[in-house]
């Protein structure tokens, strides 16, 4: 689970790696190690720590990942609404039209939390009232579908 969040130059540690900035209008994305910091620019290393020298006006947004539990503590009420609801049984008659893009479907109740917010999606419940396919690497019947609704519509 990655995500970004925006901190400012007082947030900083000397080392840490940035993901990129906003000033003024503007994004950039890159990596890059903290070099030194003051009240008017912070020094960064680019790409490796030992890189080209750049300084940064210290009134940018600095990118940085946030760490894992930051993450748990922004997804917690989704995650808990995700655990909550996947076990609502729905009927075939219920669920609406079919989506295949189950790609992100995967991992635990906050990265679920994460991908959903993500997608605009919310988990409503399950259904096993449809017709199972066979996965085509692993054999494994799928026989559940796990229904959501696009918030989007």
């Amino acid at each position: 689970m990655t995500e970004r969040k925006k901190v400012t130059y007082k947030h900083l540690k000397k080392g840490q790696e940035i993901k990129g900035v906003e000033y003024e209008n503007c994004s950039s994305s890159f990596i890059a190690y903290v070099k030194d910091i003051n009240p008017a620019f912070v020094t960064v290393e680019k790409w490796n720590p030992g890189g080209t020298e750049e300084k940064i006006n210290a009134e940018a947004m600095f990118l940085i990942e946030m760490m894992e539990e930051e993450i748990r503590e922004k997804y917690n009420k989704k995650a808990g609404d995700i655990v909550r609801n996947i076990q609502n049984s729905m009927l075939y008659d219920e669920i609406g039209c079919h989506e295949m893009d189950n790609s992100w479907l995967y991992g635990d109740p906050w990265e679920l939390a994460q991908k959903c917010a993500g997608k605009k999606l919310s988990i409503l419940g399950h259904c096993r009232d449809i017709t199972p396919k066979t996965a085509i690497f692993s054999g494994d019947v799928l026989d559940v579908g796990v229904c959501a609704e696009d918030e989007r519509r």
